[in-house]
């Protein structure tokens, strides 16, 4: 295989991940169908999900988080394979205060045939309000 189709598949690869920042950002849980698997697993630190189970987890995260087009910005992207590496930042905005945080994450992505069949993820949050502290 030459190097200009192995840039271009690794490039394909990219613009998948980035099409899906794209759609979580603007929570359109319709558009998912258009870069996830239907067999999807997904793996993070709250524990394995499928496709529905991530397209709860879009809503969860858009109920706590006030997300515009800007939101999300792709820091470094690396293919090897299947596999799609990405670095990330958040800009968002608490929903209840508007105040906002600034999260770092890092997602590993397995795509084939133009879609994500397995990823795994994880965001620093220490930019969250903590709780009280208990008596």
């Amino acid at each position: 295989m030459n190097a200009a189709v192995v840039n271009d598949a690794a490039e394909s690869k990219k613009a998948v991940f980035r099409r899906l920042v794209e759609i979580y950002a603007a929570g359109d849980l319709s558009a998912l169908d258009e870069v996830i698997a239907p067999n999807y697993l997904g793996h993070a630190s709250a524990g394995d999900r499928d496709l529905q189970g991530f397209r709860q987890s879009i809503s969860y995260f858009h109920n706590l988080f006030i997300y515009d087009e800007d939101s999300f910005q792709v820091d470094d992207q690396f293919v090897e394979g299947e596999k799609v590496a990405t670095r990330m930042t958040a800009h968002v905005k608490l929903r209840a205060t508007g105040e906002p945080v600034t999260l770092i994450g890092i997602n590993l992505a397995r795509i084939v045939n133009g879609k994500i069949v397995e990823e795994w993820n994880t965001w620093e949050q220490l930019q969250l309000p903590r709780s009280p502290e208990r008596s």
